[in-house]
């Protein structure tokens, strides 16, 4: 791993690096990653709705619950897809992430594609889309696989949203927009939204200087310093100073970075959403947060590392899945 600390800390010099050196590592596990059963679905009306079911033989089971894990992929607003063409690799970017989760924890992963700017996305559509994959997987357990009798009794729910597709999951968190929504999957005793990890995630980015992707910004938040998740998670603790409503719920947050995340994009960012989450008065909401970090890993890295068959590398998906299992107890 240490190759990826050469690479620096800029998102644009380590993205073709980065796939050129996992591309093999994948391509050596490319039967054990398509072993994985795998059907796709329509969750809403754009041509963009389209999610992947990757389900276990057996499901993992917790207190006679099976686990779902949702992964919002990143893509800086303009690119991503449920699997990425890129490096001739036929499909295994992002199966090799749900793999990973499926064959060695026995959870359902599902990775829906969301709209991007180029099929007209514009703030508030990702948490839009956040919305619409999580009230699919509430509609629709029978399809997440099968269900032996000991797991009859619900659904723990997990959100892993990767840099952007953090930005969305964190959208459909923390805007008013989305107050309804949540209450109303909160509610609902037979699926549970359990946990969040938020990776990489740029919670702000007013220290973002690169004019392009200021233009994106622009085009996709109308104001980034007004809808940001930062200012989001600031709104809702000055309407709300009861707390979060998900916390009061039980669902707990990892806030987890790679350690060569860049400085100004995401580590920052991510303190300042730290600090600001510390200020709510009730203790529910203050414990529901949990933050770490990655060591070895950069940006582009985490999501191509799973399913290498390598401890190092695959250190934070047991993290992940151990934080998961942990909240479901």
């Amino acid at each position: 791993m240490a190759h990826l600390q050469k690479l620096g800390t800029s998102i644009a010099d380590q993205i073709y690096p980065t796939f050129a050196h996992y591309a093999p590592l994948l391509r050596a596990n490319a039967s054990t990653i398509r072993s994985t059963t795998c059907s796709t679905f329509t969750y809403g009306p754009s041509p963009r709705h389209k999610l992947d079911v990757y389900t276990p033989l057996r499901h993992s089971t917790t207190g006679s619950r099976h686990s779902v894990l949702l992964f919002f992929y990143g893509g800086g607003f303009v690119q991503g897809h449920r699997t990425l063409p890129l490096f001739a690799l036929d499909g295994l970017v992002h199966a090799n992430l749900a793999s990973f989760f499926v064959q060695k924890y026995g959870y359902t992963v599902v990775v829906p594609d969301y709209r991007l700017l180029s099929h007209g996305a514009e703030f508030p559509s990702g948490g839009e889309d956040v919305a619409l994959t999580m009230q699919w997987v509430y509609d629709n357990v029978d399809k997440l696989g099968p269900v032996e009798e000991e797991s009859r009794s619900g659904v723990d729910l997990f959100i892993l949203g990767n840099s952007a597709g953090g930005v969305h999951v964190s959208t459909f968190l923390f805007c008013d927009t989305f107050s309804k929504a949540r209450a109303d999957m909160l509610n609902v005793e037979k699926t549970k939204l359990r946990g969040v990890v938020l990776l990489s995630v740029p919670f702000s980015y007013g220290l973002v200087q690169d004019w392009e992707k200021r233009e994106v910004l622009d085009q996709y938040f109308r104001d980034a310093e007004q809808n940001c998740p930062l200012a989001l998670l600031k709104d809702t603790r000055r309407s709300n100073p009861g707390g979060l409503d998900f916390a009061k719920a039980g669902t707990r947050i990892l806030v987890l970075n790679a350690e060569w995340d860049p400085e100004d994009e995401c580590l920052r960012p991510r303190d300042e959403f730290v600090q600001e989450w510390w200020k709510f008065e009730d203790s529910k909401s203050r414990c529901a947060l949990a933050v770490d970090s990655v060591l070895g890993q950069n940006h582009i890295s985490p999501f191509l590392s799973l399913s290498t068959n390598m401890k190092s590398e695959e250190a934070w998906g047991h993290l992940v899945a151990n934080f998961c299992n942990r909240v479901s107890q």
